[in-house]
């Protein structure tokens, strides 16, 4: 076969052959002759006695012949119809006369003389029928022409559906017809091919209204995407070029890939239970994920303890951050973990204080204090078993420790230190390096951190601390500052729509961030009795097994030096007793001269077994200040700077841009890429900051434009 193809010639020009021979009306012979044979036997029929066998045969001759004449009429004139197509491609075929026998319609549709869908073509032997494209050759090749030609002729378009070199045949069928092309459609094209080169096959999907939903490509460029970034790249370009907010879906194997439109999302997901064993082994411990939310696709995302160790959460005030850190409570309790919880506001796990293996919720800053002392203590003491050999990783259980507010906490316990530092004490809080100890050494003495915060300031978490945390969420719109922080990028999460609660973006099982609705767990303090849809749920979340029962924190008993009362220093509380929750011992503060945060009510004034009343020590009196905290990092706070003008190659990611001088509408700068269709443009894709909505401007390099860049602050 290869020695064949060699030594065939090159393709030649079509020259014409002359016309075909005459149409001839076939089965006229047989139509006379049953015509003839129904005259003689109806003579026959006239002098017979008994005519009844004759004269349904004489009819039975004359509708043969009728059928014979109609039926070759019909065949005449479907000949005509094909003859032009024949001409056409006969030279094509190494015909050396004009003859219809390398042509054939096998099949027609479409009223009585009707189409021919289905044409069979032989060519000879020798004939060049080899693909110019195969080693880049410009010309068109002989199959290319054959179809030209064929449906220049015709009334229809058709298409080579297969071609057998071995046998020198094509089988041409009729193309379905074609509706009127949008521009939509004419720019996902030329974008495709702008990307796979015009040698790919692009099917373009158009929804109900005429707008681009899918597009499907068989290319040839498979060493090229084999690699991850290159796929990257070809899909934002893609998605810069085209309005809509686009994801690509490859098949290394087959060469395709299909562009399509990204699935809207569910505004809120309940927390489903889940089962589990009566048990907690070290195995179960290693497999053991939480769920984070489900992203477009309808995937869950997890965070996974014995993989990524500590988690970080940000999100301003209703952004659904308390609502997620519920969520990873119940779901560590219901796994019979044991549970710690810093409260930061100090009332927002007031629910959870009677939770099956929530051991410990620390309200007031003191109690916060010693629970972070004691995670460290603990942490320290398995270190000791472990170097000594006195114990395994598996002979522990797994601690949660759960951190909400982080910001609020550190700038309460700086203040709180101030009136308990003794003398010789260092001059920051101990704690605040306890913490940092413990993200950066807990995970081998299996205790892990979800740490809560409204944005991860290098204020309040430095570079290092932040960098423990592998598992991330960001919650709410975020400004470009907190995305820098957050995702090194100020454009991630910066467009996430207003009041959608519980939205916001996580890491993917390939460290890429993808967009998230994470699961909803109602807060039974806020909750009454008509909300029983919320109840019946929060039941089904209960454990069924109470492995770690409530503790409490005592506070420390004040020295008693020369008949004076000596309030318990900073390193008195970081000691105090910790024991088994006693209801009894639970004193209520009513005194409304001096307020008191609700958690006073817990057993603040308790010493040992001798209870007894005193005043509350100004050192720790919580009283009703503003929080600095919660100003300083709301996300009302655009964090741009002045307006600007100028090119729009000027703009960077992240930039806010004016995209509608009229209406005064700004979006989000995703993306900045050459424009493929027009070369002195750039594509624009942005997102506006109210809905979240994807948009796309196409930009002269010629244009002036009003923008105003995020304020990035440096890292300390």
């Amino acid at each position: 076969m290869a020695n064949r193809t060699q030594r065939r010639p090159p393709l030649a020009a079509a020259q014409s052959l002359g016309s075909l021979p005459p149409r001839q009306v076939p089965g006229l012979g047989g139509a006379f002759a049953a015509v003839g044979a129904s005259i003689v036997l109806g003579a026959v029929a006239v002098y017979l006695p008994d005519t009844a066998k004759v004269w349904p045969l004489s009819i039975i001759a004359m509708v043969v012949a009728v059928f014979l004449i109609v039926f070759g009429v019909r065949a005449f004139r479907q000949q005509g119809k094909l003859d032009p197509g024949i001409e056409a491609v006969l030279p094509l075929l190494g015909a050396q006369r004009p003859t219809r026998d390398l042509v054939k319609a096998s099949r027609w549709k479409g009223g009585w003389i009707g189409e021919p869908t289905r044409v069979l073509v032989r060519y000879a032997a020798f004939v060049n029928d080899e693909d110019p494209r195969a080693d880049g050759r410009s010309q068109k090749g002989f199959l290319d022409q054959v179809v030209e030609n064929f449906s220049r002729r015709m009334d229809g378009e058709y298409r080579a559906v297969k071609h057998d070199q071995r046998k020198c045949i094509i089988v041409l069928e009729l193309a379905p017809p074609s509706t009127p092309r949008t521009k939509s459609e004419e720019r996902a094209e030329k974008v495709v091919r702008k990307l796979f080169g015009d040698s790919a096959n692009v099917d373009v999907e158009v929804g109900s209204e005429g707008e681009v939903t899918k597009v499907s490509v068989k290319h040839d460029q498979g060493p090229r995407f084999s690699a991850a970034v290159p796929r990257a790249q070809a899909e934002r370009v893609y998605s810069s070029m085209l309005p809509g907010r686009w994801r690509a879906k490859w098949d290394l194997e087959t060469d395709k890939v299909v562009f399509e439109i990204r699935p809207p999302m569910k505004d809120m997901v309940l927390h489903e239970p889940e089962p589990r064993d009566t048990e907690l082994t070290h195995s179960a411990y290693k497999e053991f994920r939480i769920p984070i939310g489900v992203d477009e696709d309808g995937y869950t995302q997890y965070w996974h303890p014995a993989v990524s160790p500590h988690c970080l959460v940000i999100g301003g005030t209703g952004s659904g951050k308390t609502s997620f850190q519920h969520t990873v409570l119940t779901h560590f309790s219901q796994a019979l973990w044991r549970v710690w919880v810093l409260d930061g506001k100090r009332i927002e796990f007031a629910g959870f204080r009677t939770w099956s293996n929530v051991e410990l919720v620390a309200a007031r800053v003191e109690h916060q204090v010693r629970m972070l002392q004691a995670a460290h203590d603990l942490m320290e003491q398995r270190y000791t078993q472990l170097e000594n050999g006195t114990a395994r990783l598996e002979d522990f259980e797994p601690l949660a420790l759960i951190i909400d507010e982080y910001a609020t906490f550190k700038a309460r316990v700086i203040r709180w230190y101030a009136t308990v530092k003794p003398k010789g004490a260092p001059a920051k809080p101990p704690v605040l390096e306890l913490l940092s100890d413990l993200a950066r050494l807990a995970r081998s003495a299996k205790i892990h951190l979800l740490l809560g915060i409204q944005r991860p300031d290098a204020e309040f978490l430095g570079g290092e601390m932040r960098d423990n945390f592998g598992a991330r969420l960001s919650l709410g719109r975020l400004s470009p500052q907190g995305a820098m922080m957050m995702w090194d990028s100020p454009a991630i999460g910066v467009a996430i729509p207003r009041n959608k609660r519980g939205r916001g973006v996580t890491l993917n099982a390939d460290s890429l961030p993808v967009e998230v609705q994470t699961y909803y767990t109602p807060d039974p303090a806020k909750l009454d009795k008509t909300d029983v849809e919320e109840w019946e749920h929060l039941k089904q979340l209960t454990p069924t097994v109470t492995a770690y029962p409530r503790r409490m924190i005592v506070d420390p008993e004040p020295l008693i030096i020369d008949d004076e009362e000596i309030e318990a220093d900073y390193f008195a509380w970081t000691t105090a007793r910790i024991t088994q929750w006693d209801a009894s011992l639970e004193i209520e503060i009513t005194d409304e001269r001096e307020p008191v945060a609700p958690a006073r009510s817990l057993p603040s004034n308790v010493v040992a077994l001798g209870a007894r009343r005193r005043p509350v020590p100004a050192a720790i009196r919580f009283e009703e200040e503003p929080d600095e905290t919660e100003e300083e990092v709301s996300d009302e706070a655009d964090g741009y700077g002045e307006l600007r003008e100028g090119g729009v190659e000027e703009i960077s990611e992240g930039d806010l841009l004016l995209v509608d001088h009229s209406l005064g509408v700004w979006g989000v700068v995703e993306s900045i890429e050459p424009d493929v269709v027009d070369e002195e443009a750039l594509a624009v894709e942005y997102r506006d900051p109210e809905s979240g909505e994807a948009g796309l401007w196409t930009i002269p390099d010629t244009e002036v434009i009003t923008y105003r860049s995020p304020i990035l602050e440096k890292e300390k």
